[in-house]
This record gives C-alpha cells, sequence and structure tokens, in this order.
C-alpha cells in the first residue's frame, strides 16, 4: 500500500478558494480543478467554514425512557438540548394525532360509517 503524502496549505490560499467559491456560480469540483486542490479538500474547507463556531461535540441521550436521567450526570446544555429535543417530538405527535383524528372525522362523515369504537361497545367473539 502506497503512503499518500499529506499536502498543507496556508491559510491564505484556503480562503483565496473560499472566497472564489462563494463568489462564483462553480461547483467545488471546478474551483477544485482550477486551483489544482483535490474536491474533497475542497469540501471540506466549505464544510468546516459553514460550521464554524457552532459545536461539533455530538451528545449521545439517553433513550426515552421513565427516569432516563437517573444515575446520570447531563450538563445544563445537555438537559436544555433533551428538552428541546422532547419538545420537538411532543410537537410532531400533537400534529400526528390533530391529523388523524380529523382524516377520521372526515372518513365518517363522506362514508357514513363509524370508525371510533364507541365506549361500552363489546368486542365480537370470532
Amino acid at each position: 500500500m502506497v503512503k499518500r503524502e499529506r499536502k498543507f496549505y496556508s491559510e491564505e490560499f484556503k480562503e483565496r478558494v473560499l472566497t472564489s467559491y462563494y463568489n462564483s456560480n462553480e461547483s467545488v469540483s471546478m474551483i477544485a480543478g482550477r486551483f489544482q486542490v483535490s474536491r474533497d479538500t475542497v469540501s471540506s474547507w466549505v464544510y468546516r467554514k459553514r460550521t464554524a463556531g457552532k459545536s461539533r461535540k455530538r451528545v449521545k441521550l439517553a433513550p426515552l425512557e421513565s427516569g432516563f436521567m437517573k444515575g446520570k450526570e447531563f450538563s445544563a446544555e445537555e438537559k436544555d438540548m433533551r428538552i428541546k429535543e422532547l419538545e420537538r417530538a411532543l410537537s410532531v405527535e400533537k400534529m400526528r394525532s390533530e391529523s388523524l383524528e380529523k382524516m377520521i372525522e372526515i372518513a365518517e362523515r363522506e362514508l357514513k360509517i363509524d370508525i371510533r369504537k364507541k365506549s361500552g361497545a363489546r368486542q365480537s367473539m370470532r
């Protein structure tokens, strides 16, 4: 296996490449060809520039179980992330539930059939 030599580029060169990319309608491949740099290298510079200042640390959260925080220490940031994640999930489920209720209501009205189980109704024995 041949080991490839790693190339190092100055920050000024990287900025020139990125400036050309952002100020033109050229693709990453076209910019890479013009500056004689690999497409993957330019892509990684674009990605780093886009995510600069954002936290790259990924936090693995515990599964959704009762007492998921029991015996574990989480930072305030991790707890806030978990709360936001749960709020988003709750919002999606509320919309889903409301949509299903509306669909059932429309189906009952249009098809003139009872879809919802009536309270106290007995199940048939098969």
